[in-house]
């Protein structure tokens, strides 16, 4: 299940979950303090902050502490409150929620970090399996191409002779302008970047990434196909992939201006 999708669930679920938990809790409210019955609103935060992340605590915390005050703490049915031990018990509830919610936060944090680490080794992986299988390049772009959703590569040798390309066709669009950094794989000479929800984005027009060889110079050219960019970790990934990709180079071909396609 996604983030957005957790949310989508578990927001609704803490919610409706803390009223519906007050409401089943009003017998006891006679028997008991308020504050005995805070610990099971905190719960539900806890786990609700541990499933569903840090938007889902919070307002699962929010509501637990109205709905404790609303249902739980006389006067009954108002949100006034009267006993001073039941303003206490109110008041930490929500700043055990919030706590809760922060914790919530640094597991997903965390989730996600280590998400994206077992993609970006997935790619890599899938690369040395391809290249030790001898996988035609063309189908290894491919697979670069989906795995960062970019628009298309193509790699060249020195003499702009094209080696691979994915998708089949990309090799007709005009050859990029842009010369790209190594690593952070942005334009050398541009003053701006666009920046896209993940991270910055490729030049307009493609870029051109210089990969040096024992058999010579190579070229490879990528273009956007995703406006959202790359992260960094993302580009650093792509950089690796791209100097491996070069490195097989020097043994699939036995020189520099060996052609392989048109």
């Amino acid at each position: 299940m996604s983030r957005e999708e957790g949310i989508g669930v578990w927001l609704p679920a803490g919610v409706f979950g803390a009223i519906a938990l007050a409401v089943g809790l009003i017998p006891l409210r006679a028997v008991t303090s308020a504050s005995n019955l805070a610990f099971v609103f905190m719960a539900l935060t806890i786990v609700v902050a541990e499933v569903g992340g840090r938007g889902a605590a919070l307002a699962t915390a929010t509501v637990s502490a109205m709905s404790l005050n609303f249902f739980l703490t006389a006067p009954y049915l108002t949100l006034m409150i009267s006993k001073t031990d039941d303003i206490i018990a109110f008041a930490a509830l929500a700043a055990c929620g919030l706590i809760a919610a922060a914790f919530g936060t640094r597991r997903e944090h965390w989730s996600e970090t280590a998400s994206r680490a077992r993609q970006e080794l997935d790619v890599l992986e899938r690369l040395a399996d391809h290249l030790r299988a001898g996988t035609p390049l063309d189908d290894i772009l491919n697979d670069l191409r989906r795995a960062f959703g970019l628009g298309a590569l193509v790699l060249r040798d020195a003499d702009e002779h094209v080696l691979a390309t994915a998708p089949p066709g990309s090799a007709s669009v005009l050859i990029p302008q842009a010369r790209l950094k190594p690593r952070a794989l942005l334009a050398q000479d541009e003053a701006e970047y666009w920046l896209g929800l993940r991270g910055f984005r490729l030049p307009e027009g493609g870029g051109r990434l210089p990969l040096h060889t024992d058999r010579g110079l190579v070229s490879l050219d990528l273009w956007e196909g995703d406006p959202q960019g790359l992260d960094l970790d993302e580009r650093r990934t792509l950089w690796i992939a791209a100097s491996v990709l070069a490195l097989e180079l020097s043994h699939r071909y036995p020189g520099s201006r060996h052609r392989a396609s048109d």
